[in-house]
């Protein structure tokens, strides 16, 4: 794992700047839009070269369609993406599709994203032909390379997608997005569909990757096992904003919102001497991203909320190693 000083000595891979996905909900014979789902609200997040981000939160809080507003698959309502200092929000699909070689996507559900009628050769050697990233005399063998790399062997090139087990198939999704000798990939929730024994394996295998062709990730997840495995730095995310930031070892070890500790103390205790600990439990559901409530937003649910946290939205505040949104951090 990186020490994370000398990631952030070098300019930023990729930025979000104060970005916003809305989708409008329509109503009646004149489809009018009557209001919109906030599933993203003015994020701002950075990702260095070589580190790789956690990103963690409860299902709908905006986790995925960051991930796939980065890729292109969304396109922002507001706000800008930075790749290498370029906005690529606005960008057309025409112009986008120079820059998908660059930007890969790893998908939770490998089977979804694999053509169940194309072999995994052929799987492999499309986006190879499409990009031109290798002479056409040279795409069986890249191929070969590529299931080598992650840990297939030769003899699947002629097999499909459904001859495979889970942890298979994310294999060969793995080798998909490297296929395009990308610089950043986003991993959307990429191990939560498969067996404890197979995460790990699929883990070690993005860390070995990630070292031999100096990868950048955004790893998308709600479970905080994996994501305290492989990131450098974990952003937490609640009801599509950004509510506390840091080094792993910060947020593990000193939690400062009180929804990141309620997920870390949702998280199973290997330490005999944490299990006594006092715990912040949840109440209520997670209220509605159509109309997210006053103030802060986890005012509705949390254990120490008063009479400001209602009022007004706390900023995300911090030294640069470690920042979170909340008024009365820590208690």
């Amino acid at each position: 794992m990186n020490s994370h000083n000398n990631v952030e000595s070098s300019p930023p891979l990729l930025t979000l700047d104060h970005l916003k996905k809305y989708y409008p909900i329509r109503k009646g014979i004149l489809n009018r839009i009557v209001d919109n789902v906030k599933a993203v609200d003015g994020v701002n997040l950075s990702i260095f070269p070589g580190e790789t981000l956690g990103l963690v939160g409860e299902s709908g809080c905006g986790k995925s369609t960051i991930g796939r507003s980065i890729v292109g698959l969304e396109k922002p309502t507001e706000g800008r993406i930075l790749f290498d200092g370029k906005d690529i929000a606005g960008l057309s699909t025409g112009e986008m599709i120079s820059l998908r070689s660059q930007l890969q996507i790893v998908f939770q559900d490998p089977y979804s994203s694999l053509n169940p009628r194309k072999r995994v050769s052929e799987l492999l050697a499309e986006p190879l032909k499409v990009h031109r990233i290798v002479p056409d005399k040279d795409v069986s063998k890249e191929v070969d390379r590529l299931l080598d790399i992650v840990g297939l062997p030769k003899n699947s090139r002629n097999r499909f997608p459904h001859e495979f087990s889970g942890g298979q198939r994310q294999r060969i999704g793995i080798a998909r997005a490297l296929s395009l000798k990308p610089r950043l990939i986003v991993c959307d929730e990429p191990v939560s569909a498969l067996d404890v024994s197979i995460q790990a394996q699929v883990l070690n295998l993005l860390k070995d990757l990630q070292k031999e062709f100096n990868l950048t990730y955004l790893f998308i997840a709600h479970g905080l096992g994996a994501v305290r495995y492989i990131s450098d730095r974990i952003a937490v995310m609640y009801l599509g904003k950004i509510v506390e930031i840091g080094t792993t070892k910060e947020i593990f070890e000193n939690p400062q919102h009180p929804y990141t500790r309620a997920l870390l103390d949702a998280f199973p205790v290997t330490n005999p001497r944490l299990r006594n600990r006092k715990k912040t439990v949840l109440q209520g559901d997670v209220p509605s991203p159509v109309n997210p409530p006053m103030g802060c937003r986890f005012h509705t649910r949390c254990p120490q909320a008063r009479a400001e946290c209602q009022e007004r939205e706390p900023e995300l505040v911090g030294d640069g190693l470690h920042s979170v949104a909340c008024y009365f951090p820590n208690e």
